[in-house]
C-alpha cells in the first residue's frame, strides 16, 4: 500500500468514526430492553397476534435452526413445533391468527414453504419448483387467501404466491438479481421487497399482482429486509449505508430514512409491534446476538 491509499484509508476509518459518534437516534424514547441473554444466532423475529408473544428462528443446536415463541411478559420460550426435527426458519402468521406459515427443511435440499390451518388443523405444502430450490419469508395476505414469498427460480431468485391450499403459484417478479424479503401492506394492496436488480440492494414497493414496481431507496449500501408499520406509514428496513448493518425507517414512499439503532454493531431484522410504538430487532452486542425491543416516539415521515 502506497502512501496515497494509506492515508486515504486513514480518512475512511476517521469519517466511520465520526458517523457513528455524531449518530443520534431521532426515534427513540428510551433505551431498548433486551429479550434474549443467550447470545446464540437468530433470525426473522415477529410478533404474533396482539403483540404479546414474538416468534423468531434461532440455532437452537449447532446443526438445527429451530423456531421459538416468546413471551414478553416474562421472558419465558417454548418451541413452536416440539415434534418437528428439521430446520424451521421464517415463520409469519395472519392476523386473525388462523393460519401459520414458514420455510421448514425435508431431506432433499428443497426449502418448502408450509401453511398451517390451525382451526382446521391441516398442513399444505408448496415445493420450488427447482430441484435444489428453497424459498424464504413468506407473509399472509390481510385477507387470508394467499402467501407471497421470495423463491430460487431460473433466472434469479424471484418473488411468488401461491394460495392457501399451497396451490395457484402467480411468479409477480421477472427481473435479474435476487428479488427476495415480500411482506404485503397492512391493507393488502401491495408488496414491499428487497432487489439486487440494479446492481445494489435497494427497498421496492409494487402492487400486490406484481405491477407498477416503484424504487424506494438509492444509497451506496444494502437496503434489506423491509417491514411495513400496522398503519402503512413507515416502513423499517436494514441498511449497511453508513458502512454497517442498522435498522432505519422511512415514509411508505421512501421519504426521510431515519436511523433508529446507531451501534457499531449489527442490528439486523426489525419488525414492528401491532401498536406501532415498538420494533424488535436481532442485535449483535459485544459478539452477541439477541433480541431487543426498541420504544419509538412519535414518528411522521
Amino acid at each position: 500500500m502506497n502512501c496515497s491509499d494509506r492515508i486515504g484509508a486513514l480518512l475512511a476509518l476517521v469519517a466511520l468514526s465520526i458517523s457513528f459518534f455524531l449518530c443520534v437516534p431521532t426515534l427513540l424514547a428510551s433505551e431498548p430492553r433486551r429479550l434474549t441473554d443467550d447470545g446464540r444466532l437468530k433470525f426473522s423475529p415477529v410478533f404474533l397476534g396482539d403483540g404479546s408473544e414474538i416468534a423468531f428462528s434461532v440455532h437452537d443446536i449447532p446443526t438445527r435452526l429451530t423456531l421459538m415463541r416468546l413471551k414478553l411478559v416474562d421472558g419465558s420460550q417454548l418451541r413452536m413445533f416440539p415434534s418437528i426435527e428439521q430446520h424451521q426458519l421464517d415463520v409469519t402468521m395472519s392476523h386473525s391468527g388462523r393460519f401459520v406459515a414458514y420455510a421448514r427443511a425435508g431431506t432433499s435440499p428443497q426449502l418448502p414453504l408450509v401453511i398451517q390451518d390451525l382451526v382446521a388443523n391441516t398442513e399444505a405444502v408448496y415445493n420450488p419448483l427447482d430441484a435444489r430450490g428453497g424459498l424464504r419469508s413468506p407473509s399472509i395476505s390481510p385477507d387470508e387467501t394467499r402467501v407471497v414469498f421470495g423463491q430460487s427460480a431460473p433466472g434469479g431468485q424471484q418473488i411468488a404466491s401461491v394460495d392457501m391450499q399451497a396451490r395457484d403459484l402467480k411468479l409477480l417478479t421477472r427481473a435479474s438479481g435476487i428479488n427476495t424479503h415480500p411482506q404485503y401492506s397492512p391493507d393488502g394492496k401491495r408488496i414491499v421487497f428487497s432487489s439486487s436488480r440494479d446492481g445494489d440492494f435497494e427497498i421496492y414497493v409494487m402492487q400486490a399482482d406484481g405491477t407498477n414496481v416503484r424504487r424506494l431507496t438509492t444509497s451506496p449500501g444494502m437496503d434489506s429486509h423491509p417491514h411495513w408499520s400496522p398503519d402503512g406509514k413507515f416502513i423499517g428496513f436494514t441498511s449497511r449505508r453508513d458502512g454497517n448493518y442498522e435498522i432505519y425507517v422511512m415514509g411508505s414512499d421512501g421519504s426521510d430514512p431515519r436511523n433508529v439503532t446507531c451501534h457499531p454493531e449489527r442490528d439486523d431484522f426489525s419488525a414492528w409491534h401491532p401498536s406501532g410504538k415498538q420494533i424488535v430487532t436481532v442485535s449483535e452486542r459485544n459478539g452477541d446476538y439477541d433480541l431487543y425491543l426498541y420504544d419509538l416516539e412519535a414518528v411522521s415521515p
